[in-house]
């Protein structure tokens, strides 16, 4: 099986928050959140990745992800040794040197977290790496200016003060604030002369006071030279934010002078993490879902098949009197061949997950008249006039099977939500737009869809217009066949008047 696509399989198009996830994940620009395989190798790939890393998706993706160490952390098979650790451990997180594409190095933070799917086998990693060069150079800074204060106090005053990105500041041996930078009025929202002398319990929660907490940093901190820290603290207005804090005891000739902090404000990569468990929690659902699809499809065909069975029978008892039930035998016939319908879509679906045909040049003239063959009955109880309108191009390279199945949902899904008040009119026509990419369009003059539910259509088992048969299933089936493909599908619809479906084809006319 494919591992990309086990491990992106939680980026569920048809559920628009789903798709809100995954446009978020790729438009982050901050972070670099991607998948690896089971083996390392890079399944994913977003934009903060190629804003850090440098690397374009076509150069990484597929490549072990060792890559980005140095050639010290390789050599002692570091890589390797993260993944065993977040898998043994369920997270892994790290600080340290990477390298970037064209070889400089930045400080980062690493955090790993295994993927399993909803048999709880392994699939590949999530991976999301801050840059914190800036962080680590101020840390150095800092550490070298206490060192050489009485030779540089000046440099190493202007140095803390205008660094905005930290909050920056010294607290006394009680731990009373002392001094103050842009980075902490910026980040924490008090002016210097509002907080120095203030105890700097002032940024913890009552519940945290309550519990000594803030001390017990500062104990820590005193007894092991450095304590750090992640949790919430608190600005001047009472709103949290997701802080790292890094405490560092100052002495003089084993004198405790007091302390330095550090805070950073962490709050995205909080929900970053928080968005990757979700993302965990949307494979599990994902696989849920297409094991239900298969157990109905597969589990419900012999019952219906004996209900068939059980019909004839029925039917045959009551040869005597079969006109005086004859109503009530078709609406019978009629319930078993809708489930039949649906038990024979849920398959659809799930050979879907499973199928990886093959491309062969297809007519799209040749495959209509096979639909509307298909669709004689429907299309002379509607009196509907299937017709082709302008044709950019005729054949395309996809797999016949499933492009037979795209026209078919649509052109029959344009016949089923026709307007009683009109004669049905389906166009079929293909254009190229501006990007190159081949439509197909499926225009109908139907009832329409309200803008408000556009886009539910894709959906399964949506009908927006409920006194109209089917399944609920043609449309889903058409979207899922365009994602395996790496294809696209829009609709554009006025109530009343009726729809377009548009197919975009990734240049497969020829």
């Amino acid at each position: 099986m494919n591992t990309d696509l086990q491990v992106t399989a939680a980026f569920n198009p048809e559920n628009p928050a789903e798709n809100y996830y995954r446009l978020m994940i790729e438009g982050i620009t901050d972070y670099a959140i991607f998948l690896l395989d089971v083996t390392g190798h890079v399944a994913t790939w977003n934009a903060g990745a190629q804003h850090i890393k440098q690397y374009k998706p076509a150069e990484i993706i597929g490549k072990h992800f060792s890559v980005f160490y140095t050639p010290d952390a390789k050599a002692t098979d570091y890589p390797a040794y993260e993944l065993r650790e977040a898998k043994a451990r369920g997270r892994f997180e790290d600080e340290g040197w990477r390298l970037r594409k064209d070889g400089s190095m930045f400080w980062a933070n690493v955090i790993i977290t295994p993927v399993y799917n909803n048999d709880k086998q392994h699939i590949g990693f999530s991976k999301v790496t801050r840059d914190l060069s800036e962080r680590k150079k101020a840390e150095d800074a800092l550490r070298t200016a206490y060192e050489r204060l009485d030779e540089s106090e000046e440099k190493f005053r202007l140095l803390v003060e205008g660094v905005t990105d930290y909050a920056i500041f010294m607290l006394d041996p009680d731990g009373y604030v002392i001094t103050w930078n842009e980075g902490a009025k910026r980040i924490k929202g008090y002016e210097a002369d509002e907080i120095i002398g203030q105890r700097f319990t002032k940024f913890y929660s009552q519940e945290a006071i309550l519990k000594g907490y803030p001390d017990y940093e500062l104990r820590v901190a005193r007894a092991e030279g450095r304590f750090e820290d992640e949790g919430w603290r608190y600005r001047k207005d009472g709103t949290a934010f997701w802080a790292n804090v890094v405490i560092t005891a100052i002495y003089s000739k084993h004198e405790l002078l007091g302390f330095s902090k550090i805070t950073r404000d962490l709050t995205e990569r909080r929900r970053n993490e928080e968005l990757m468990l979700k993302n965990q929690e949307l494979i599990r659902i994902n696989n849920d879902l297409d094991s239900f699809m298969y157990t109905a499809s597969h589990d419900l065909k012999s019952p219906v098949v004996n209900l068939e069975g059980l019909l004839v029978a029925l039917e045959e008892d009551l040869e005597p009197e079969r006109e005086k039930h004859g109503t009530l035998l078709a609406m019978m016939e009629g319930a078993v061949l809708s489930l039949k319908k649906v038990i024979a879509d849920l398959g659809d679906i799930t050979r879907l997950q499973q199928e990886n045909t093959r491309p062969e040049k297809v007519s799209l003239l040749g495959l209509l008249e096979e639909v509307k063959d298909s669709l004689r009955e429907p299309i002379a109880e509607s009196g509907a006039n299937v017709q082709v309108g302008v044709l950019l191009f005729d054949t395309l390279q996809y797999s016949r099977k499933n492009l037979r199945s795209i026209l078919f949902n649509l052109v029959s899904n344009a016949i089923k939500f026709a307007d009683p008040q009109r004669v049905p009119q389906v166009t079929v026509s293909t254009a190229v737009d501006h990007t190159g990419a081949h439509v197909l369009s499926v225009a109908d003059n139907g009832l329409g869809i309200p803008q408000k539910q556009l886009y539910k259509v894709f959906s399964m088992y949506k009908r927006l217009h409920d006194h109209v048969e089917g399944s609920g299933i043609g449309l889903y089936i058409v979207k899922k066949i365009l994602d395996n493909s790496g294809d696209s599908i829009r609709v554009e619809s006025e109530e009343g008047k009726g729809s377009v479906f548009r197919v975009y084809f990734k240049q497969r006319a020829s």
